[in-house]
């Protein structure tokens, strides 16, 4: 017997595929962004080696002090740039207006290159994307830096983060047990790159 399609279902499937096709680049964006955190955090060292006391020594001289500074900051990168980022939302969540005005402008950002779909226009020209990316930054910096305290609240806090990854850093005694990874091709910021097929992060 032939099959009897219910009634209304091309309309239903119709605005399924709107819904979708609207909803896919903020979804689309969302899983990059949880991807690429996933795959920094994945490389975090083990608090063990961050925490050992029996590492810790004054430095003999500047120039010992900069070449522990040169190896800890590439081996502990990752905990690092993550120490950063607890530090500046401490900061923030302590400055209620600070939050409001930065998710108001992550709020807007989020509206004019995932939400919206439509071109922007003044008046009847519409808007390229370099004159987007530009007034979106000119006005992201004024608010945050000129009309309001959250650049202050910024500056603090990056300032607190690097007084005290300096002081790891200079204090923590590089060992042969990471010397290699130290040196390791790539960079400071080889951490962002994303992940060759079948090599994972792993952490004790």
């Amino acid at each position: 017997p032939a099959s009897v399609r219910p009634r209304g279902s091309p309309k239903v499937a119709a605005m399924t595929e709107v819904n979708t096709t609207t909803s896919s680049p903020l979804v689309g964006a969302i899983g990059k962004i949880k991807e690429s955190t996933l795959h920094v955090f994945s490389q975090r060292k083990p608090m063990s080696e961050i925490l050992d006391r029996t590492a810790y020594q004054r430095p003999g001289s500047f120039s010992e002090a900069t070449g522990r500074m040169s190896k800890n900051m590439n081996y502990f990168k990752i905990n690092y740039v993550l120490f950063t980022a607890a530090v500046l939302a401490a900061f923030i969540l302590y400055n209620p207006t600070s939050l409001i005005i930065l998710s108001v402008v992550g709020a807007a950002w989020t509206y004019v290159y995932l939400v919206r779909t439509e071109p922007l226009k003044i008046g009847d020209r519409p808007i390229s994307e370099r004159e987007k990316l530009l007034g979106m930054s000119g006005a992201s910096l004024l608010v945050v830096f000129f009309m309001s305290s959250a650049g202050s609240v910024i500056f603090q806090a990056f300032g607190v983060a690097l007084l005290c990854i300096g002081a790891h850093s200079a204090a923590r005694v590089p060992d042969d047990l990471f010397i290699d990874d130290a040196n390791g091709e790539g960079g400071f910021f080889s951490f962002l790159q994303p992940p060759r097929p079948g090599i994972t992060g792993s952490v004790a």
